[in-house]
């Protein structure tokens, strides 16, 4: 579950993974450590190796639900990959 903050930041939790709670001003943060977080968890419990992907850009359904304000972008820097074929 995903819950706005009065400061603008963001809170998420789950009823299904007990002991995630995440919550901080900085979303993007918020965002990025879901996925750490439910590694950590599920591993210990499941005393097994776990990875988690997330199947939606998450930030992208927080904005179209109205739970966190869409960011105003603006690149501060380019990043290029170079393939030897």
């Amino acid at each position: 579950m995903f819950e706005s903050r009065p400061d603008g930041g963001l809170r998420a939790w789950s009823d299904d993974v007990p002991g995630l709670v995440l919550s901080h001003t900085d979303i993007d943060g918020v965002l990025a450590d879901i996925c750490p977080a439910m590694e950590t968890i599920l591993s210990a419990r499941l005393k097994a190796e776990i990875e988690v992907e997330p199947l939606r850009n998450i930030r992208e359904i927080l904005e179209n639900g109205g739970i966190v304000e869409p960011r105003s972008f603006m690149p501060t820097q380019k990043e290029y990959v170079a393939y030897c074929h």
